[in-house]
């Protein structure tokens, strides 16, 4: 029978099981960072490419809670936070022109048709790109600082 002595074993698996008990804290931490961030630059961008008037377009904007699944967290955003403006999709995808159907209970002769069709500001794409870029070099940060506290 052979057998194996490794000395210094029992340091390294100290540190696997601080890491895996910080590790979650620091995880949802940083991803509650990282939200406040998209949130803030989904509104700055709302507000460079739609008319001030335009009402309360950015209300809506939120996150669900973070839920964890064994390693993986994971968040929703939701543009359209409710019943109060359900029309952030209209302005990002576009939409057709249609003509009202009726106006004060009655019907209008040619109403209901399309007249036209407005282009969407693609708001989202933009920001989901930059956001990528940054997100690698936070996702770095945070494993150094778990490495950081796992040698202590």
């Amino acid at each position: 029978m052979i057998s194996f002595d490794f000395d210094g074993i029992e340091e390294i698996e100290e540190q696997l099981e601080a890491a895996a008990k910080k590790f979650p804290d620091l995880a949802e931490s940083t991803l509650k960072k990282e939200q406040s961030e998209f949130k803030k630059d989904m509104k700055q961008e709302t507000w460079n490419k739609v008319k001030k008037g335009t009402g309360n377009i950015v209300k809506g904007f939120r996150f669900d809670k973070i839920y964890r699944f064994r390693a993986d967290f994971e968040t929703n955003f939701l543009a359209e936070g409710g019943k109060k403006n359900p029309h952030f999709h209209l302005i990002n995808n576009g939409h057709e022109m249609v003509t009202p159907v009726s106006r004060k209970g009655k019907k209008l002769k040619n109403g209901g048709q399309t007249v036209g069709f407005v282009h969407g500001k693609r708001i989202k794409e933009p920001v989901i790109a930059k956001w990528h870029e940054k997100h690698a070099e936070r996702a770095k940060r945070m494993l150094n600082r778990i490495c950081e506290e796992a040698n202590k």
